[in-house]
């Protein structure tokens, strides 16, 4: 790993310098710069910026400031010589307003009108900034802190967004996707599995709180520059600070970490890190219920601006050890999980047109799980398995704004991953079970394998701005090489629109073909898989409409298709998606589907009820559903209707929300169940998979915080309570048989109780 790492570091360091010699001819042009790049430049050293083309058009120039001069105050001092001022309204995040003394001189002529806040071309975006209530935000969504269940796991938050469906799991489904066919990047970095407890519901996220300033979340529609993965993209952007620093310390029930965000005095060097472990395996009722689910994560980024651009080197570290179940439960695993990311990036700016981002990034992993079940007269079985990979991934993205209207980007992707997999599996299912789910009584399989990939990408988009009208058109080709012999490759043509029907009203379509081929660290082992899938493909295509009141109310509607005409592989199981060991239950099967679709229609609002209020809510109507020879079947977590509603206040201490979540049940399987009769056992009757549903689900989750401001600090106290009415939401059926009888019995099991948790956190900073 140590030479790979030094060869990729090595090879990225090259590119950079080879770039930078290029440096002196962009900068000997004279060209005045656009007040829009010299904004853009804060965006990329993650500073937020809001303004409008109304107050900041593209051909808006700026007298070329002073090399040596501070980013801000060269964008400061460009703004004041058209009126206009950058002001602060909260931590690193800005936005451009008329100056008071250009204010003054148009009191006469009456009231300012109100500038709309930019919205993307991209369709089925949200973004959620991680800041407080009270600020403006760049487009709606709510806040990552807010969100009750958010403390301890940001992507939790995730759940008041419309199109994802996730109950348990920190992983959502988005818009029908299967969990797995959703992208995660960190910083500009692919992130393979960023989760705790793989394998065991991926229960939270492995992104502490701390270290996220922003999330975008793509439904559809997403740009050509993210790649490999065809349902969604979860983008996460690190958390930057102008000046000073903000330091943290945190513990409760679930986790404790440290973390510091920081830039120094007389160096330009700007830093992050964060290191939290969990405290679940420290509390007595967790053990004797489940057992001692111990892991902990580091992260961090150090970032070193230059003239031209700047370095930065992150890492990223998951260590899982769990212990599930006692050893009187039908269900006892144990799992080592351990992800490694290290990463370099290069950021360099050729002049006010061309800019560029070359990375390397190496990965390693190592996974071990092992388990037994042991349900007398139902099945009995065990389970080891081991996986290793690594991955080494070079990449190089360019952006060209030559001014005017229009811009291009353009990049391209390499990769090389190999793998190894130890896997044995030992099964024995009671005879009347095994047929009720048209299985083998007796099922044995060894597994060695050591696959490898080299995988490589080429894009470019070009975006044009009319008056009123937006569209970017892109093309993207992936191609893939397994055990240096099959090759696979794909293109992905993309389409963007936006039409500004007013100031306030939008309208936007998007329409594209997206590819996804298997990670080699995907192998489906518990089939006995040595051989690459076909790359699934989907089509996605969008139509929406959003409006923005004067009060700043913002609403939208927008109707959804993803056609899946090559869909992959994948498991379910029929009566109990929550067990520890889901490959040795009898209710396993596997689905293969001719082909997959979802559709679906939502309604958005957000909308401020006073100065410290805000609310927000969603309707979704949709469908999701397998495609087969005779017939198609819905998916397990599709829900027809659900519906989002949240609330929130910011006073100067305290803080409350809360959060209603209602959908309908997600479809299961019916069964019926014959007692023994005449000396046989009893047996098990299934109705048609995915026919019948589970009861509606529905919580509430609240929220509540306090601050105390200290000298040099402040700290606060925070009270989750996840399903505060503690409703029983059926999720699952569990078989067991009652003994000498043979009577089978099946038992109802729900999602989570309600679960509180406490935390506390103490916070000293300075600007």
């Amino acid at each position: 790993m140590n030479r790979r790492l030094a060869s990729s570091l090595a090879l990225a360091a090259c590119l950079s310098l080879t770039l930078s010699r290029f440096s002196p001819a962009a900068e000997r042009v004279v060209a005045p710069r656009s007040v829009e790049s010299l904004l853009q430049e804060l965006v990329a050293r993650g500073i937020d910026v809001i303004y409008s083309s109304y107050l900041v058009p593209p051909d808006l120039l700026a007298s070329e400031p002073d090399a040596a001069a501070d980013p801000v105050q060269a964008a400061r001092l460009a703004l004041a010589a058209h009126g206009l001022e950058l002001r602060q309204i909260g931590a690193n995040r800005y936005v451009v307003a008329r100056a008071a003394a250009q204010l003054a001189d148009t009191v006469q002529a009456g009231p300012e009108p109100e500038v709309p806040q930019e919205v993307s071309v991209y369709a089925s975006r949200y973004a959620i900034p991680g800041r407080a209530l009270a600020e403006p935000r760049s487009l709606d969504g709510p806040e990552i802190d807010a969100i009750p269940g958010a403390r301890d796991d940001a992507l939790r938050a995730l759940r008041a967004l419309p199109g994802l469906a996730s109950n348990a799991s920190a992983r959502p489904h988005i818009r029908g996707s299967l969990s797995e066919d959703v992208l995660v990047r960190y910083d500009g970095i692919t992130l393979l599995d960023p989760y705790h407890l793989k394998n065991f519901q991926s229960l939270f996220s492995a992104i502490d709180p701390a270290a996220i300033e922003r999330i975008e979340v793509f439904s559809s529609g997403f740009p050509v520059r993210y790649g490999t993965r065809s349902g969604g993209v979860i983008d996460i952007t690190a958390p930057s600070i102008a000046s000073g620093y903000d330091n943290r310390l945190s513990a409760s029930l679930i986790s404790a970490g440290v973390s510091s965000l920081g830039r120094a005095e007389h160096l330009p060097l700007e830093w992050f890190g964060a290191i939290r472990r969990s405290t679940l395996d420290l509390l007595e009722p967790v053990e004797d219920e489940l057992g001692t689910p111990r892991f902990g994560d580091s992260l961090g980024r150090l970032r070193w601006t230059t003239a031209n651009g700047a370095w930065t080197a992150g890492w990223l570290l998951l260590d899982d050890q769990l212990e599930l179940g006692r050893p009187e439960d039908a269900e006892i695993a144990n799992a080592r999980y351990r992800d490694e990311y290290l990463w370099l990036a290069r950021d360099h700016r050729f002049g006010p047109a061309w800019q560029t981002r070359v990375t390397a990034v190496v990965t390693a992993a190592e996974r071990r799980r092992s388990g037994e079940v042991d349900t007398p007269q139902v099945v009995a079985g065990r389970l080891d398995e081991s996986q290793r990979f690594d991955r080494l991934e070079l990449t190089h993205d360019w952006i060209w704004a030559p001014g005017g209207s229009s811009s291009y980007s353009f990049g391209a992707e390499l990769s090389v991953s190999r793998s190894r997999y130890e896997y044995a599996r030992e099964v024995e299912t009671s005879p009347q079970i095994a047929a009720a789910f048209g299985r083998s009584p007796v099922d044995s399989l060894r597994l060695s394998i050591a696959p490898k990939v080299v995988a490589y990408s080429l894009y470019g988009a070009n975006r044009r701005q009319w008056t009123r009208f937006e569209a970017e058109l892109g093309l993207r080709f992936d191609g893939q090489r397994y055990d240096g012999q099959e090759r696979h490759a794909q293109l992905s043509p993309r389409l963007n629109l936006r039409y500004d029907l007013s100031e306030r009203m939008r309208l936007y379509a998007s329409a594209g073909r997206f590819s996804q081929a298997q990670h080699i660290e995907e192998w489906r082992v518990e089939e006995g898989q040595r051989r690459a899938d076909p790359a699934q493909l989907s089509i996605h295509s969008v139509l929406g409409l959003t409006y923005q009141t004067a009060r700043a109310a913002r609403w939208s509607i927008e109707a959804y298709s993803k056609r899946w005409p090559r869909a992959s592989p994948y498991f379910d199981n029929l009566l109990d998606p929550l067990s520890l060991l889901p490959e040795l239950a009898p209710d396993r099967v596997r689905i293969v589907p001719t082909a997959s679709e979802a559709s679906g229609l939502e309604l958005n609002l957000g909308t401020p009820l006073a100065e410290r209020l805000s609310a927000w809510g969603s309707l979704s109507w949709s469908r999701v559903a397998d495609d087969f020879a005779s017939s198609d079947v819905l998916r397990s977590w599709d829900q027809s209707l659900a519906v989002t509603a949240g609330i929130a206040w910011q006073g100067q201490r305290l803080a409350l929300s809360a959060l209603v979540g209602w959908h309908r049940g997600w479809p299961r399987t019916s069964f019926g169940l014959v007692d023994p009769e005449g000396g046989s056992p009893g047996s098990l009757v299934l109705g048609p998979r995915n026919r019948d549903r589970w009861d509606s689900y529905y919580s509430l989750d609240l929220r509540g915080a306090w601050t105390w401001p200290l000298a040099g600090g402040e700290l606060s106290a925070t009270l989750e309570l996840t399903n505060s009415t503690n409703r029983a939401n059926p999720c699952c059926a569990t078989l067991t048989s009652m003994a000498p009888g043979g009577l089978l019995v099946i038992e109802t099991n729900h999602w989570l109780p309600v679960v509180a948790n406490l935390g506390f956190a103490y916070r000293w900073r300075r600007e």
